[in-house]
């Protein structure tokens, strides 16, 4: 069993493959308009103040952390630049996280302001062996406790990462939610005014508002793991849309503004890339018929145990037959399907309980048999997300092995009825937001349409924009992603600006200019370690 570590680490992560396919891709047509002069009007549109209001995305988020080359780059930071040749201000102040690397979490010691605190990723490549790798940055745990020191009620920019809609309609005082020290360092209320209302009071003639799009991101990045981040709730995120929709129509009357639908999140390099590059999750495990031909049949002694135990429970009416038949295991020569946890299914540890009391199996089987109470083999249509890299083919024990013969637990993997779900829910909420605009706000407000955006791109890819390669990945140098493959890059910021700079100028008769997003830079090239 310990051979698996290094059997499913030298597939887990490798740009290396990432690289190779961009070479020998054919580039394909993509439609673009270029960026075009210049200069533009502002059509019935007022964009003398310019703020904006959302998650992750529009605070500037990049390499997993908010720090200070993504705030330079936000997305709200992005359209107001274009704004300008639009009778729009040179003026667009943001919080500023004041921090290279900014602060992603606590490290393996679980204690925030210590060594190995985490910040911003990167890549690397190791100089023995040429491994490229995801790295973290020195976490700067300051940053985030510290307060906005600018003007607070001179802001622009209102968003802030790790939200979820229902946080914008309430104040930041912790009684209805956890408080958010994002939003907290630059709360100019004193936790009295919701962020929403803050946004609403700024002054503004002209908005942006991407809300309800991060209940999905943080939903999804975490695996549909609901410890970590509830399920997006489509009935409320809908009710919750209209409110807060309405409220800023109602309180500043004289504004117009644009909102964005959620995406198609899960056609992002975080999603697609161990499939993309490596395997699909039936066939990601590896087995050499000679040198593995013992752990071969160690894993099918495994799979004969538990195998049984489900005829055992259909046969006694405890379980259907086309679930016992769903949840057999099974491991050959050849590529295999990783081991997962799928908390849809039936836990069997009530009814392996039951054959124990019913003398079917004994106790020590019943021990052997707990690790895999929801377990079942991976198939194509559940995603591994790209942090499963970091645990998948780990060894804990010479015979625990994630992945292999210890499950993937529930952030490791979005499974296909977690998928299923999700998108039914993206849909809905698709659907609302839609009719809040037509319901509080046809005439004032237009829609950018995210629905398909990412798809696109990625089929394109690579494509050429103004004489310059992009690339759907976070390859450097022409990734249009950061490295933690969920959040882009400042070329990636700046296409999607220019897809809400679209909706504006359909829907209020403006000629804004698109953004070049050649001229931003891509991802860095990997930092040489040992």
């Amino acid at each position: 069993m310990k051979k698996f570590k290094s059997i499913i680490l030298t597939v887990a992560l490798s740009l290396v493959f990432f690289a190779c396919e961009q070479e020998v891709a054919e580039f394909k047509p993509y439609v673009y308009n270029p960026a075009g002069t210049p200069s533009g009007n502002s059509g019935s549109a007022d964009f003398s103040k310019f703020v904006t209001i959302g998650g992750s995305f529009t605070a500037g988020l990049m390499d997993g952390t908010l720090n200070n080359s993504g705030q330079m780059y936000s997305l709200g930071k992005m359209i107001n630049h274009q704004l300008q040749f639009a009778g729009g201000s040179a003026t667009f102040n943001q919080p500023d996280i004041n921090s290279e690397n900014g602060y992603l979490g606590p490290g393996p010691d679980g204690v925030a302001g210590t060594s190995d605190d985490q910040g911003k990723t990167f890549l690397t490549q190791s100089a023995s062996t040429g491994a490229i790798g995801i790295s973290f940055s020195q976490g700067d745990a300051a940053s985030v406790a510290t307060p906005y020191s600018g003007d607070k009620a001179a802001l622009n920019n209102f968003a802030f990462p790790n939200s979820v809609l229902g946080q914008f309609l309430i104040p930041n005082d912790g009684t209805q939610a956890p408080v958010n020290p994002f939003f907290a360092r630059f709360d100019a209320s004193g936790a009295t005014l919701s962020p929403v209302a803050q946004f609403i009071g700024s002054g503004g003639t002209f908005f942006m508002s991407w809300l309800g799009f991060s209940d999905f991101v943080a939903y999804s990045a975490r695996g549909g793991d609901e410890a970590q981040a509830p399920k997006p709730n489509s009935t409320e995120l809908g009710t919750n849309y209209q409110a807060a929709l309405g409220a800023m129509l109602t309180m500043n009357p004289a504004w117009k503004g644009v909102i964005g639908t959620v995406p198609d999140l899960l056609a992002l390099p975080y999603f697609q890339f161990i499939a993309s590059t490596v395997a699909k999750p039936s066939g990601i495990i590896p087995l050499h018929p000679t040198d593995d031909a013992a752990t071969i049949g160690l894993l099918q002694t495994l799979a004969a145990g538990f195998n049984a135990t489900l005829a055992g429970l259909s046969a006694q009416g405890y379980l259907s037959d086309t679930e016992a038949a769903a949840r057999q295991l099974s491991w050959s020569a050849g590529a295999n399907a990783v081991l997962i946890n799928d908390e849809s299914l039936t836990d069997l540890g009530p009814l392996w309980d039951a054959l124990v009391a019913g003398s079917v199996i004994d106790a020590t089987t019943r021990a052997q048999l707990e690790p895999y109470r929801m377990a079942r083999m991976a198939t194509d249509n559940d995603i591994l997300p790209l942090a499963a890299q970091a645990v998948l083919g780990v060894a804990v024990s010479p015979t625990v092995v994630w992945g292999v013969t210890a499950p993937l637990t529930d952030e490791y993997v979005l499974t296909a009825t977690e998928l299923y779900e999700f998108e039914t829910a993206r849909t809905l909420v698709n659907i609302a937001i839609k009719s809040a605009v037509i319901n509080v706000g046809s005439d004032r407000v237009a829609v950018a349409d995210f629905d398909g955006f990412f798809q696109t791109y990625g089929g394109a890819s690579p494509f050429v924009v103004n004489n310059a390669i992009i690339t759907y990945d976070f390859a450097p140098p022409t990734g249009m992603f950061s490295t933690d493959g969920i959040h882009p890059n400042a070329r990636g910021y700046s296409l999607i600006a220019n897809k809400f700079i679209d909706a504006i100028n359909e829907k209020f008769g403006a000629t804004v200019p698109h953004g070049n997003p050649a001229d931003f830079p891509g991802p860095g090239f990997p930092v040489t370690v040992e």
